[in-house]
């Protein structure tokens, strides 16, 4: 009865055996490695818990069908089986669970069970990381959670406006600065020069009054 045990304990990862304890399977989550471009896919060991369960109503109509059997002989069977798998480990054998692992006595009358390596039902597969470079993603800032949106906003050096009105009076002041020295090169650098060159005429005397006859 061992292998149709165990495939109810796979089935249904919980399996009660009065005076023994109750199996659980549980699962472990799937590992990538990504250096080696591989995920590992989820494992699952065994564990067994002293506490006694009483196995539902729905355990035996399994049990029985499976058997090909009335529930009545599927009862007998399951607690005949039970009554002499824990007799053997009282009295000090150790019982080979195939697919489960190890039973045997421990200390003050208690079972002690060695489950057997993690098992796993499917294959690895091949897992490569993707990098987006436009994805956003939350980064942990301090005490803060932040998308890399708003840190890259954050981080980015502030663009200034350029003032163009400094560029224009440097300018001014070269071309300033040029002209002067190319007048005083023409002219000399001298008081006269820098008057005014332009000759004054006096104006002809007019006659302020006039006779009249």
């Amino acid at each position: 009865m061992f292998a149709e045990l165990y495939s109810y304990l796979v089935t249904h990862q919980q399996l009660s055996l009065p005076g023994i304890g109750t199996f659980f399977m549980e699962r472990e989550p799937a590992v990538a490695s990504f250096p080696n471009k591989r995920m590992a896919p989820p494992s699952y060991h065994f564990r067994l818990d002293e506490k006694e369960q009483t196995p539902p109503m729905s355990f035996y109509k399994w049990l029985s069908h499976t058997l090909s059997t009335s529930n009545h002989e599927a009862v007998t069977q399951f607690n005949d089986f039970v009554f002499d798998l824990k007799n053997k480990i009282i009295y000090g054998h150790t019982v080979i669970w195939h697919d489960l692992g190890t039973l045997q006595k421990g200390l003050n009358n208690t079972i002690k069970f060695q489950p057997k390596e993690n098992i796993i039902f499917e294959e690895p597969v091949i897992a490569e990381k993707i990098i987006r470079s436009n994805a956003t993603h939350t980064v942990k800032v301090g005490e803060q959670e932040k998308t890399s949106d708003e840190m890259n906003a954050a981080l980015r050096p502030v663009k200034k406006e350029r003032n163009w009105l400094m560029p224009l009076a440097i300018s001014l002041c070269v071309l300033g600065i040029l002209f002067l020295g190319w007048y005083f090169f023409q002219h000399g650098f001298t008081i006269q020069a820098m008057a005014n060159q332009k000759q004054l005429e006096p104006l002809s005397p007019t006659t302020g009054f006039r006779i009249l006859p």
